[in-house]
């Protein structure tokens, strides 16, 4: 009990002091959970897993695998993209990965959507177009993006 209550003040201090937009929680299976502020979340504690409402969706997390957590001040801490050759019509597009590299498409709640692999000229051509409407976070070798699939 004492753990979830230190983890619940810990998280509304640093958030309410540093003006932060986004809390990842970063859990032993090296799986990684990204809460914009923004999605009013609501932390609440039942048995021994950590409740994250927001929104959109209900997370639930054992507290037993929660390695770390980080608080940021910049949305998610990831940029969108900035460069338009690299998204075109529902289409993100990766280039000079190794062949085989994998890429993750995560929500904006930390879930895994889609894993695809790099071809062998090391490009990728992720299709959002099958995917909800929504904001969804790219991660690669050398990219971390984030892009809103419209």
């Amino acid at each position: 009990m004492k753990m979830k209550l230190n983890l619940l003040l810990l998280f509304l201090f640093i958030a309410t002091t540093m003006h932060a937009e986004s809390i990842t929680i970063k859990q032993k299976t090296g799986n990684e959970t990204i809460i914009e502020l923004s999605t009013n979340p609501v932390i609440t504690f039942t048995g021994e897993d950590m409740v994250v409402t927001n929104d959109f969706t209900s997370i639930t997390i054992p507290i037993e695998l929660i390695d770390s957590y980080v608080v940021d001040n910049s949305s998610s801490g990831i940029p969108a993209i900035s460069d338009n050759s690299q998204y075109r019509d529902g289409h993100v597009i990766l280039k000079g990965l190794a062949e085989g590299a994998t890429a993750n498409i995560y929500t904006i709640n930390g879930q895994v959507v889609s894993q695809q692999s790099a071809n062998a000229s090391g490009s990728l051509d992720i299709n959002l177009g099958n995917l909800p409407k929504g904001a969804y976070i790219v991660k690669a070798p050398n990219y971390n993006i984030k892009v809103i699939n419209k």
